[in-house]
């Protein structure tokens, strides 16, 4: 059954025998069913799109609304609709796993139920509650320049990239040499100048002209680049594409496979396997034109990325005795689980995701002593994993761990009841401000998380703060600071001594005095 079946079955163009086969075959086929869901999210992403366009034709308001965000400056693939309404509207698309999960329907797809999906295809990111809530639209730092070779920056270029190199969404243009820069989402790409490219979020580039290799890992599989002739999507792992300075395009798959189409006109994907390669000219009615593999002429790598070094690692893997040892880079501490024998308050040793972990309950938490090199006001990054249980009968915020003493540092938290929208999400808080994520980790499964701050004295948070779950990069809903606090540390506690402590267990606690990459998130995600 092919996709213009599903679209007609959506549009209610066919007669109820055709419909009920269409039914049937999707309670049958898992990709069907796929399938299915992509294009009531574009349908539903159409809708989005329009609402406010009522008494306008069709067509011209989808262009009208295309052209609002940004249209102007390049094409728009099908597939990033979805994307639009998420970035913009402030919306999560949901997923089978969501949908099974939320009761909508059954493993099996109880096809009676579908047309319900149209109204919670997208969800609402969960609400702060508070009317000040930061703006989607605000530029984030979703990439980072981690290596270059001969480099030149454009003027504009260097005047935005931090000293860390760390890079907002925007243009990134350069004279000469190479770049690798590392994003968000996992995926890596070595740009190669004279380039021109638009980052637009943590997974999606737009490239005007060069060439640029992109290395991408499952995590991060679906990462995108457009052109102005092609649209390539990664299913896996490495491909190269130039542009010339007259659009033309060329896509060389090295490793796995991509799935690439015209920006316009013929737009029928083809799937490219490693050794073959495509081009697109200015012709928009023909398929893409297959061209002698010339992946070697493009550059792979630029040297080996170095791997950071936790500050602070806690494996709590001990057998017995009261000691957790710390087996960081620094090594300074050995902190007791029983602390000057308040026995009431100490944590217990427990199963953990690896070995041992650390079981803890209300009123009970465990705190390790910072030298002063630990700074609130300085990039960090804390990874550990965790397992909630659920609680629907109760409505609280556990706190998990807080770095920095009482009130005045940052503390990473989950709304564990049964609040609609919030339930099992994580917070972290800091200074009056708090970053929301959407994911449910309440659920009785261990899950890894990481809180990554790359540094800044501005309150808004949404740019410089980053919540990862599972090593997939959350969106997140902010509400800004009063002011970033600044001097030592102090402590890092696991736990809290109140109604408010974490009733669960953690393991493997990471401490890094860096922002480190993603890639080093998803390698201390891997189980």
């Amino acid at each position: 059954m092919n996709s213009e079946h599903i679209e007609s079955y959506l549009a209610g163009e066919l007669s109820d025998a055709a419909s009920r086969q269409v039914e049937h075959a999707l309670e049958r086929d898992a990709e069907l069913r796929d399938r299915f869901l992509e294009q009531l999210q574009v349908d539903t992403a159409l809708q989005f799109l329009i609402r406010e366009e009522s008494g306008v034709d069709f067509d011209q308001a989808v262009m009208a609304r295309l052209e609002a965000e940004g249209a102007g400056e390049r094409e728009f693939a099908k597939s990033v609709l979805t994307e639009i309404v998420e970035e913009r509207e402030g919306v999560i698309p949901l997923q089978w796993p969501d949908l099974i999960k939320a009761g909508l329907i059954s493993a099996a797809a109880s096809i009676a139920l579908m047309f319900v999906l149209q109204g919670v295809i997208f969800r609402e990111a969960p609400n702060t509650g508070q009317a000040d809530a930061a703006v989607a639209n605000a530029p984030r730092f979703v990439a980072r320049l981690e290596k270059s070779r001969d480099l030149q920056l454009a003027a504009s270029t260097e005047e935005k990239t931090r000293e860390d190199g760390w890079l907002k969404t925007g243009l990134f243009e350069i004279e000469s040499g190479e770049a690798l820069l590392a994003f968000n989402s996992g995926a890596t790409a070595t740009v190669e100048g004279p380039a021109s490219l638009r980052i637009e979020t943590n997974n999606r580039v737009f490239l005007y002209r060069g060439k640029l290799t992109a290395d991408v890992p499952s995590a991060a599989s679906g990462f995108t680049v457009n052109t102005e002739r092609m649209n390539i999507v990664d299913i896996g792992t490495r491909f190269g594409i130039s542009v010339l300075a007259n659009g033309d395009s060329e896509v060389h798959v090295m490793e796995g496979e991509v799935e690439a189409s015209r920006a316009s006109g013929n737009s029928v994907a083809q799937r490219l396997r490693e050794g073959l390669s495509l081009r697109a000219d200015s012709r928009t009615r023909s398929e893409l034109e297959p061209i002698p593999y010339a992946g070697d002429q493009f550059v792979m790598r630029l040297g080996e990325r170095s791997v950071p070094q936790p500050a602070l690692r806690y494996t709590f893997d001990g057998a017995g005795g009261n000691p957790v040892e710390d087996t960081g880079i620094e090594r300074r501490f050995d902190v007791p689980l029983v602390a000057s024998g308040e026995l009431e308050t100490s944590p217990k040793r427990g199963a953990g995701k690896f070995g041992g972990g650390l079981s803890l309950q209300k009123h009970r938490s465990l705190t390790v002593p910072l030298s002063k090199e630990f700074r609130l006001d300085s990039p960090y990054t804390i990874a550990f994993w965790v397992k909630v249980p659920p609680k629907p009968e109760e409505e609280k915020r556990e706190i998990l761990l807080s770095y920095g003493r009482k009130e005045l540092g940052w503390q990473v938290s989950c709304d564990t009841g049964a609040e609609s929208g919030s339930r099992g999400v994580l917070s972290i808080d800091i200074a009056g401000g708090r970053v929301t994520g959407t994911t449910d980790i309440a659920d009785g499964h261990w899950h890894h998380v990481t809180c990554r701050f790359l540094g800044s004295e501005d309150p808004s948070l949404e740019s410089h703060l980053h919540l990862f779950i599972d090593g997939r990069q959350e969106t997140v809903r902010t509400v800004p600071a009063e002011a970033l606090p600044e001097g030592r540390a102090g402590v890092l506690t696991v736990g809290d001594n109140s109604d408010r402590g974490l009733e669960g267990w953690i393991d493997e606690l990471y401490m890094y005095r860096e922002a480190v990459s993603t890639t080093t998130i998803q390698n201390l995600s891997k189980e």
